[in-house]
């Protein structure tokens, strides 16, 4: 093969694998994640087994934003027992599901800001068991650190087990 094209070649693959990283701070690498505007919902495994479905209307400069929710199951990380205590083994865990729900409203538009939130809880046979309206501010986060940019406003909502709505902290 043509050196001058393995050599430009050579080049171009270091330029696009470069594509994807930039410089955080002193020199820290930042990574191409990013995260998705939007409102989390969480409701607690004592209440979830009332709820059947959910919708969200979302409301900030004289605009609302109404969203049906898919819910899914609430998991957490289970650690699972390590065959022996030696530099080299490798423990591991494994999600359970915890019996609560949860779901993601995306909302691009969603600001930094004071959002007013109707949470619209339904049963399993489909009557309405809750509305609370509440405000909440979604806060600006960064999935590799500030100094790579990608600000994202994202919001929480909390159903406790008594079916009490909060914003997450």
């Amino acid at each position: 093969m043509n050196r001058n094209l393995v050599a430009a070649l050579a080049l171009a693959c270091a330029a696009l694998t470069g594509c994807g990283t930039t410089l955080q701070g002193a020199g820290m690498p930042c990574g191409g994640a990013a995260l998705r505007k939007g409102i989390s919902l969480d409701i607690d495994p004592a209440y979830a087994p009332k709820v059947g479905s959910a919708r969200l209307t979302a409301c900030w400069n004289s605009s609302c934003h109404d969203k049906r929710l898919e819910l899914y199951p609430s998991t957490s990380a289970s650690a699972q027992p390590c065959p022996s205590t030696g530099p080299d083994t490798a423990c591991g865990a494994r999600l359970e599901q915890t019996g609560g729900k949860n779901s993601f409203a995306d909302l691009p538009e969603l600001p930094a800001g004071p959002v007013e939130v109707t949470l619209r809880l339904i049963d399993p046979a489909g009557a309405e068991i809750g509305a609370p309206r509440l405000m909440i501010t979604p806060k600006v986060s960064y999935p590799s650190g500030p100094d790579c940019g990608g600000g994202t406003p994202q919001g929480g909502v909390l159903v406790s087990p008594d079916g009490t709505v909060s914003e997450r902290p």
